[in-house]
């Protein structure tokens, strides 16, 4: 499984949680039944987060090829105020001879610094829906090389790209949930010899616009758009910028433009959850390489994906080994790309050079000092130093940054958690990773038998040997995390421990 993959992050709803993924509504933990438009509503609306949607366009969306009247639509939104317990209907708001507006409550709102931050909202595709991971990654791109300016703030791309350029027209709901002064908004068509993209920065606060503006660029010349466009948003942001130093951090583009697209490619099956998605995603990577040897950016990914296939720190000493070496490469030939010190130091943490990790991840930091995903990995690689409280410091900070973050988020943080010795924060951190694999279990069941609750520990732990017999949960605790310390791996040791006994005792 990939620690870059964003899964999809469930959406709080005062005591309740919309959980897209599983296709839940869960309140207090526990599955609410509603009618299958019922839900289906639910999940347009949380998409559409912010804005007033039709009736008109409620029906249409939620009952496509049959014809309703309002009545379905009242009765529908009326299960789901009862569901939400929203009788003040402040959840679901209804706008007189309009519509809707849905507005989750526990939408994490950011207390706002000095500096100005900027949200970029995911793009919207003019092209073809087989496109999408091409626009996808032009836009990350654009927050990368909006992060290099020191004086900005940039959220990370999962919190912006949890909106869509066309889906709201509340922004400054938009901006209070994300914590937002600015949001970047465009449109992208990607064409035979090029792409064509409007670009608007907007004011969060008002929805003013201080600027739009429309760019189109063929072959390596889309790489410069990229830069423009960070580099006019910040222009409107800041009135100075040192451009010496713009220059000096920019990154080399591909030579490749075939390569580039290889690379979205590849990062968007290297964010999914399927089974042979890592796979995929290297052979992609593979073959950007093929195309462009010179690119750092596809072979630091193809050393993330063999990382994660491996199994990080699981993973044979031959194979850290080359993994270690083509993410050498891969800085050697890009000294000023960020995420190419991110792989490095992930590759060095699982092999257990411990410094070296951190050196890394430390010059990502200084390149780009508010890559929230490299401030989360700094946290992770902390705990794994012994230093958990400093852990969770950076974790939260990165929270900060993107509060709608991966779901790794939340394994890296019960990971501090536990070495502080909060079990109960750090089973509800555990809890929040969605997929059900022995690993993630086996660190439930610790934490529950650390917490004396030695019955739930043995029903875990039989779960565990049910999915996968062969799978050793002791042997897991005492190899399978990167501790620099002997004394962390028995603390881990002795919550799996205790959990096995309860295991081992039951009739």
């Amino acid at each position: 499984m990939s620690r870059e993959n964003p899964g999809h992050v469930p959406l709080a709803l005062g005591s309740c949680e919309l959980d897209l993924a599983r296709g839940l509504l869960l309140c207090d933990g526990k599955p609410v039944a509603l009618r299958s438009k019922a839900f289906d509503l639910l999940t347009y609306l949380s998409r559409n987060v912010g804005r007033v949607a039709t009736k008109s366009e409620l029906m249409s969306a939620v009952w496509p090829d049959v014809f309703v009247t309002e009545d379905s639509l009242t009765q529908a939104v009326r299960e789901l105020r009862k569901a939400l317990q929203d009788e003040s209907q402040t959840i679901i708001r209804t706008v007189a001879k309009r519509g809707y507006v849905f507005s989750p409550p526990d939408a994490p709102k950011q207390v706002r610094s000095g500096q100005p931050s900027v949200a970029v909202l995911r793009f919207s595709n003019d092209g073809a829906p087989e496109d999408t991971p091409l626009v996808d990654g032009f836009a990350e791109d654009i927050v990368n090389a909006l992060a290099r300016f020191g004086t900005v703030v940039v959220l990370a791309r999962n919190s912006g790209f949890a909106f869509v350029s066309d889906s709201a027209s509340d922004w400054r709901a938009v901006g209070d949930s994300l914590g937002a002064t600015y949001l970047v908004r465009g449109r992208a068509t990607t064409r035979a010899d090029g792409m064509r993209v409007t670009v608007s920065l907007i004011t969060a606060s008002t929805g003013g616009v201080l600027w739009s503006e429309t760019f189109s660029a063929s072959g390596g010349q889309i790489f410069d758009m990229q830069e423009e466009i960070a580099r006019r948003v910040v222009n409107r942001l800041v009135a100075r910028l040192d451009d010496a130093g713009l220059k000096q951090a920019s990154p080399k583009p591909p030579e490749s433009l075939a390569a580039y697209e290889l690379l979205l490619r590849g990062l968007a099956r290297l964010r999914g959850y399927g089974d042979d998605d890592n796979q995929a995603a290297r052979g992609l990577f593979q073959a950007a390489v093929e195309k462009d040897p010179t690119y750092a950016l596809a072979h630091s990914y193809i050393a993330l994906a063999d990382l994660i296939i491996g199994g990080y720190a699981e993973a044979s000493p031959a194979l850290l080994g080359s993994v270690i070496d083509r993410a050498v490469c891969a800085v050697t030939l890009a000294p000023e790309e960020p995420r190419c010190h991110r792989v490095l130091a992930q590759a060095f943490l699982s092999a257990r050079q411990f410094e070296a990790a951190e050196h890394h991840l430390q010059r990502a930091l200084d390149l780009n000092p508010y890559d929230a995903d490299t401030i989360a990995q700094m946290g992770f690689l902390l705990s794994m130093r012994g230093r958990p409280l400093e852990a969770l410091a950076a974790l939260d900070s990165a929270i900060r940054i993107n509060p709608i973050h991966p779901d790794w988020y939340h394994y890296d943080r019960a990971i501090a958690l536990y070495s502080a010795g909060d079990y109960k924060a750090a089973l509800v951190s555990m809890s929040k990773v969605p997929p059900k694999t022995p690993w993630r279990l086996t660190r439930l069941a610790g934490c529950h038998a650390q917490l004396g609750d030695l019955k739930e520990a043995q029903r875990i732990m039989a779960e565990v040997k049910r999915m996968a017999p062969d799978y050793s949960p002791l042997e897991f605790a005492q190899t399978g995390i990167a501790f620099e310390h002997a004394s962390d791996v028995e603390h881990l040791v002795a919550g799996v421990a205790k959990a096995l006994a309860a295991y081992e005792q039951q009739p």
